[in-house]
């Protein structure tokens, strides 16, 4: 069975090449392509989905072992949809610690905000890019050729190791901890359910929700969020944290019970690991030039925060 998937010498290479393309499109693709909505699709399918694609029929692998595009209960659906939507504040919780961490070490926050859709019909096209498209491309590489390839290392060696890529994937020091929080997530729905579409119906609910929700409150007249933000002024901040911290509470603990059913209702289906060894050197060299990549990507970044910080220099 091993035979006919991706292993994590070729999932290296995969994650390389997916890597350095997405750096090369990022800086070059965006200067012919001006549409937010069609330089996301591109920006997905190009550097993220046809590398995982033309490795496997590269390396002759059985595309859906490598994948695990198996199929799923609608229990399990319904289980994965909720849970991801509780998952929210928490998720949410760890963005803005990690906001605030940033704010601390640097300054200020350098956030870049995405293009909320301001009609029905750019509705629609949000959800198919930042919802549909996202969720099959990423799925399709991190909880797909990395994860499977990591199966060796235990859970949870391929839980850390892959939220870690996946959230440094986005170049976001901002949101990297909210990143590889809802990462840890989705590595572990897709262990249960032994199914890549249940992850991809993970990160589209996660996702699209994000993007309803910003289309709806961009809709709130000024007037009432003015008045709403006049009500709340003699609240002490340590009160509306406390309402905020309980509400969090609140959603996780819902989460967690969800996620103890799924758990229950998965039993016997899980993904089956084959725990043998430490990584091999081969297979740590296959990932370096990624690797290289993200950090020069990530040295960027941080020299960006210290010129705002020290406009001198």
């Amino acid at each position: 069975m091993e035979n006919n998937r991706i292993n994590m010498f070729q999932a290296g290479i995969i994650f390389s090449v997916s890597v350095v393309l997405f750096i090369i499109y990022s800086v070059i693709g965006t200067l012919f392509i001006s549409d937010f909505y069609l330089s996301g699709i591109i920006g997905e399918v190009l550097p993220i989905l046809l590398p995982s694609l033309i490795g496997i029929a590269i390396f002759k692998k059985n595309i859906k072992a490598s994948l695990k595009l198996n199929g799923f209960r609608i229990s399990d659906a319904i289980l994965v949809i909720i849970i991801t939507l509780c998952y929210m504040p928490l998720n949410l919780a760890v963005n803005a610690l990690n906001m605030w961490l940033v704010k601390v070490i640097f300054g200020q926050n350098l956030n870049v905000e995405i293009p909320i859709a301001q009609t029905g019909g750019e509705l629609v096209i949000s959800i198919l890019v930042i919802g549909v498209t996202a969720a099959v491309c990423e799925e399709v590489l991190f909880r797909g050729i990395l994860q499977g390839s990591m199966e060796k290392l235990g859970k949870a060696g391929m839980f850390i190791i892959v939220s870690v890529l996946f959230a440094a994937f986005h170049f976001n020091i901002e949101h990297f901890l909210g990143v590889f929080v809802l990462s840890l997530l989705i590595g572990f729905i897709v262990y249960r359910t032994n199914s890549l579409y249940m992850g991809m119906l993970a990160h589209f609910t996660n996702n699209t929700a994000a993007v309803v929700i910003s289309f709806f409150a961009n809709k709130i007249p000024e007037d009432l969020v003015d008045q709403s933000l006049v009500s709340v002024e003699g609240i002490p901040e340590i009160v509306e944290y406390g309402i905020l911290g309980i509400i969090v509470v609140f959603f996780s603990i819902i989460a967690g019970v969800l996620i103890y059913a799924l758990y229950k209702n998965t039993e016997g289906r899980k993904t089956k690991l084959e725990i043998s060894s430490k990584m091999e050197s081969r297979e740590i060299v296959s990932f370096v030039p990624g690797l290289i990549v993200m950090a020069g990507m990530f040295l960027f970044t941080i020299t960006l925060y210290i010129t705002y910080m020290f406009p001198v220099f």
